[in-house]
Formats: structure tokens, sequence, C-alpha cells
């Protein structure tokens, strides 16, 4: 019985993790990739919202290098009103192909 008694004091109401900030985009350059870049496809990038806005802590995915190279630039350009502290996002990029006017 004193068992019980030992488990029980050690119980705690469960913990929600806090909930993160609303990420809300302010700037962005545009995405500029060489022409001769060869991609299809879609792919996910992950990084980090820094406490004043920035982007770090960039991974592109596997692929060729000429295309993380050209989403990770992407990224750095980012700028979002600060969240007040680091928060994980992420963007996905899908290459899509049309003639001129179509």
């Amino acid at each position: 019985f004193a068992g019980g008694i030992g488990l029980a004091g050690c119980e705690s109401a469960p913990t929600v993790a806090p909930r993160a900030p609303a990420l809300q985009l302010l700037e962005s350059k545009p995405l500029t990739m060489a022409e001769t870049c060869e991609v299809s496809g879609s792919y996910f990038v992950e990084f980090t919202v820094l406490s004043d806005g920035r982007t770090g802590n960039i991974q592109a995915p596997a692929g060729p290098p000429c295309m993380q190279q050209a989403l990770t630039a992407w990224v750095e350009t980012f700028r979002y009103a600060p969240p007040g502290r680091q928060t994980p996002a992420g963007v996905e990029w899908m290459m899509v192909s049309a003639r001129k006017g179509s």
C-alpha cells in the first residue's frame, strides 16, 4: 500500500506544449533557377524562422545541386513578422511546366 501512495505523489497533470506563433510572411524575393537546371516534382524545404523574423537552419531536400542552391537562396530572402521565438517552418515548391500563353 505504501508503494501506491508513493506513485500517487509522483503523478502530475499532463502538460500542453505551447502553440507555435502564427507566422506572417512580410517579404520574399522571386525564386530564380538556372535555365539549365532540370528538375521535376515537388520539394519540401524545412527551415527555422528566427525570433527576429529572418530564416535559418535551412534544409534543402535531396535533388540536383542547382535546385538545392536555388531553393536555399530563395528561403534566405524570406522575412517574417518577428514571432518572438524560433519557430520551425517549411515550404513546398512544385515544378510546373507550361508553354507560354497556355
